[in-house]
Protein backbone atom coordinates (compact mmCIF):
# COMPACT_ATOMS: atom_id res chain seq x y z
CA UNK A 1 0.00 0.00 0.00
CA UNK A 2 2.67 2.43 0.80
CA UNK A 3 4.04 1.74 -2.85
CA UNK A 4 1.16 3.15 -4.49
CA UNK A 5 1.04 6.30 -2.88
CA UNK A 6 4.39 7.27 -3.56
CA UNK A 7 3.33 7.50 -7.08
CA UNK A 8 -0.66 8.77 -6.66
CA UNK A 9 -0.32 12.36 -8.80
CA UNK A 10 -0.93 15.69 -7.17
CA UNK A 11 -4.28 17.58 -7.56
CA UNK A 12 -2.59 19.98 -9.53
CA UNK A 13 -1.14 17.46 -11.72
CA UNK A 14 -4.64 15.71 -12.00
CA UNK A 15 -6.33 19.06 -13.13
CA UNK A 16 -3.58 19.98 -15.53
CA UNK A 17 -3.73 16.56 -17.38
CA UNK A 18 -7.82 17.34 -17.59
CA UNK A 19 -7.14 20.64 -19.29
CA UNK A 20 -4.81 19.01 -21.39
CA UNK A 21 -7.08 16.25 -22.66
CA UNK A 22 -9.87 19.14 -23.25
CA UNK A 23 -7.27 21.00 -25.29
CA UNK A 24 -6.65 18.28 -27.16
CA UNK A 25 -10.34 17.44 -27.87
CA UNK A 26 -11.47 20.74 -28.91
CA UNK A 27 -8.39 20.70 -31.68
CA UNK A 28 -9.22 17.50 -32.98
CA UNK A 29 -12.69 18.50 -32.88
CA UNK A 30 -12.27 20.95 -35.31
CA UNK A 31 -9.84 19.49 -37.68
CA UNK A 32 -12.63 17.10 -38.31
CA UNK A 33 -15.96 18.56 -38.36
CA UNK A 34 -14.90 21.84 -40.56
CA UNK A 35 -17.06 21.29 -43.45
CA UNK A 36 -15.34 21.96 -46.83
CA UNK A 37 -14.62 25.59 -48.09
CA UNK A 38 -15.80 26.95 -44.59
CA UNK A 39 -12.09 28.99 -43.73
CA UNK A 40 -11.84 32.14 -45.48
CA UNK A 41 -10.34 35.61 -45.68
CA UNK A 42 -12.60 36.50 -42.10
CA UNK A 43 -11.07 33.33 -40.47
CA UNK A 44 -7.34 34.12 -41.43
CA UNK A 45 -5.21 36.40 -38.81
CA UNK A 46 -3.39 38.68 -41.12
CA UNK A 47 -0.33 37.67 -42.60
CA UNK A 48 -1.40 33.90 -41.88
CA UNK A 49 -0.12 32.56 -44.92
CA UNK A 50 3.64 32.69 -45.56
CA UNK A 51 5.43 31.05 -48.90
CA UNK A 52 6.33 27.73 -46.73
CA UNK A 53 2.55 27.22 -46.63
CA UNK A 54 1.73 27.66 -50.85
CA UNK A 55 2.20 25.35 -52.77
CA UNK A 56 5.52 25.57 -55.19
CA UNK A 57 3.88 26.69 -59.09
CA UNK A 58 0.12 26.94 -57.94
CA UNK A 59 -0.24 31.10 -57.90
CA UNK A 60 -0.77 32.98 -61.26
CA UNK A 61 0.13 36.08 -62.40
CA UNK A 62 -3.08 37.88 -61.29
CA UNK A 63 -2.37 37.04 -57.76
CA UNK A 64 0.22 39.38 -57.99
CA UNK A 65 0.71 43.34 -57.76
CA UNK A 66 2.05 44.94 -60.54
CA UNK A 67 5.68 45.12 -60.50
CA UNK A 68 6.40 42.28 -58.07
CA UNK A 69 6.87 39.87 -60.42
CA UNK A 70 10.39 40.52 -62.42
CA UNK A 71 9.98 40.45 -66.13
CA UNK A 72 11.47 37.59 -68.64
CA UNK A 73 13.56 38.50 -71.36
CA UNK A 74 12.13 39.21 -74.65
CA UNK A 75 11.39 35.69 -77.28
CA UNK A 76 12.02 34.99 -80.78
CA UNK A 77 9.87 37.02 -82.81
CA UNK A 78 7.02 35.07 -84.37
CA UNK A 79 6.68 34.33 -88.14
CA UNK A 80 4.73 37.45 -90.41
CA UNK A 81 1.25 37.79 -90.17
CA UNK A 82 -0.46 37.86 -93.32
CA UNK A 83 -0.31 40.89 -95.41
CA UNK A 84 -3.32 43.09 -94.41
CA UNK A 85 -5.85 44.43 -96.95
CA UNK A 86 -5.03 47.86 -98.46
CA UNK A 87 -5.75 50.81 -97.12
CA UNK A 88 -8.02 53.46 -98.83
CA UNK A 89 -6.40 56.04 -101.32
CA UNK A 90 -4.95 59.15 -99.83
CA UNK A 91 -5.85 62.48 -101.08
CA UNK A 92 -4.16 63.73 -104.11
CA UNK A 93 -1.16 66.00 -103.36
CA UNK A 94 -0.26 69.45 -104.12
CA UNK A 95 0.99 69.99 -107.64
CA UNK A 96 4.45 70.72 -107.16
CA UNK A 97 6.62 73.83 -109.05
CA UNK A 98 6.98 73.34 -113.08
CA UNK A 99 10.48 71.67 -113.64
CA UNK A 100 13.06 73.72 -115.84
CA UNK A 101 12.50 73.42 -119.54
CA UNK A 102 14.95 71.47 -121.48
CA UNK A 103 17.50 72.46 -123.41
CA UNK A 104 16.08 71.76 -126.72
CA UNK A 105 19.49 71.56 -128.33
CA UNK A 106 19.63 68.88 -130.58
CA UNK A 107 20.18 68.57 -134.83
CA UNK A 108 19.71 65.38 -137.01
CA UNK A 109 22.86 65.71 -139.98
CA UNK A 110 22.83 63.35 -142.97
CA UNK A 111 25.90 61.69 -143.93
CA UNK A 112 27.40 64.72 -146.30
CA UNK A 113 27.58 67.46 -142.85
CA UNK A 114 24.05 68.91 -144.29
CA UNK A 115 21.25 69.21 -141.45
CA UNK A 116 17.85 67.45 -141.70
CA UNK A 117 16.33 68.83 -138.32
CA UNK A 118 17.27 71.10 -135.54
CA UNK A 119 16.51 72.95 -133.00
CA UNK A 120 19.04 75.32 -130.83
CA UNK A 121 21.60 74.20 -133.88
CA UNK A 122 22.92 77.13 -135.59
CA UNK A 123 25.26 74.99 -138.10
CA UNK A 124 26.94 71.47 -139.22
CA UNK A 125 30.05 71.06 -141.08
CA UNK A 126 31.96 67.83 -142.70
CA UNK A 127 35.84 68.48 -141.98
CA UNK A 128 37.02 65.04 -143.16
CA UNK A 129 35.62 61.72 -143.55
CA UNK A 130 33.73 60.55 -140.52
CA UNK A 131 34.28 63.98 -139.06
CA UNK A 132 31.61 66.46 -138.40
CA UNK A 133 31.24 69.30 -136.08
CA UNK A 134 28.24 70.95 -135.20
CA UNK A 135 27.75 74.41 -133.25
CA UNK A 136 24.90 75.34 -131.13
CA UNK A 137 23.58 78.51 -129.87
CA UNK A 138 24.53 79.06 -126.48
CA UNK A 139 27.73 77.96 -124.34
CA UNK A 140 27.73 73.89 -123.49
CA UNK A 141 30.82 73.46 -121.97
CA UNK A 142 28.42 72.38 -118.71
CA UNK A 143 26.37 69.75 -120.50
CA UNK A 144 26.35 66.60 -122.17
CA UNK A 145 26.78 65.63 -126.01
CA UNK A 146 25.13 62.60 -126.86
CA UNK A 147 25.21 61.19 -130.65
CA UNK A 148 23.95 57.96 -131.89
CA UNK A 149 24.01 56.65 -135.49
CA UNK A 150 21.21 57.66 -137.66
CA UNK A 151 19.89 60.55 -140.09
CA UNK A 152 17.05 62.12 -141.87
CA UNK A 153 17.09 59.27 -145.04
CA UNK A 154 15.28 56.26 -144.54
CA UNK A 155 18.50 53.55 -144.59
CA UNK A 156 21.16 53.82 -142.31
CA UNK A 157 24.36 52.08 -142.84
CA UNK A 158 25.41 50.96 -139.10
CA UNK A 159 28.68 52.10 -137.40
CA UNK A 160 30.16 53.50 -134.43
CA UNK A 161 29.93 57.29 -133.21
CA UNK A 162 31.48 59.06 -130.61
CA UNK A 163 30.82 62.89 -129.21
CA UNK A 164 32.98 65.39 -127.61
CA UNK A 165 33.51 69.45 -127.49
CA UNK A 166 35.25 70.62 -129.95
CA UNK A 167 38.20 72.41 -129.28
CA UNK A 168 38.66 76.12 -128.95
CA UNK A 169 35.07 76.14 -128.58
CA UNK A 170 32.50 76.59 -125.89
CA UNK A 171 29.20 76.11 -128.22
CA UNK A 172 30.42 72.94 -130.41
CA UNK A 173 30.43 69.59 -130.64
CA UNK A 174 32.69 67.29 -132.71
CA UNK A 175 31.12 64.09 -133.76
CA UNK A 176 33.31 61.18 -135.43
CA UNK A 177 31.67 57.99 -136.78
CA UNK A 178 33.06 54.92 -137.98
CA UNK A 179 32.25 51.95 -140.21
CA UNK A 180 31.18 48.49 -138.10
CA UNK A 181 35.24 47.71 -138.90
CA UNK A 182 36.40 50.63 -136.71
CA UNK A 183 37.41 52.87 -140.07
CA UNK A 184 36.37 56.24 -140.82
CA UNK A 185 33.62 56.16 -142.55
CA UNK A 186 30.92 58.96 -143.14
CA UNK A 187 27.27 58.37 -141.29
CA UNK A 188 24.17 59.99 -140.58
CA UNK A 189 23.65 60.78 -136.62
CA UNK A 190 22.08 62.70 -134.38
CA UNK A 191 23.29 64.98 -131.77
CA UNK A 192 21.59 65.66 -128.68
CA UNK A 193 23.01 68.36 -125.69
CA UNK A 194 21.39 67.83 -122.07
CA UNK A 195 22.45 71.22 -119.85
Amino acid sequence: MKALKAVRPSPATVIASIALLVALAGTGYAASSLPANSVGNKQLKANAVTSSKVKDHALLKVDFAAGQLPRGPAGAPGPPGAAGSPGAQGARGPTGPAGGSASGLWAVINPDGSISRRSGALSASHTQTGVYRVQFNRNITQCAWLATIGSGASTTAYGFIEAELASSTTDSVQVGTRDTNAVAADRGFIVTVLC
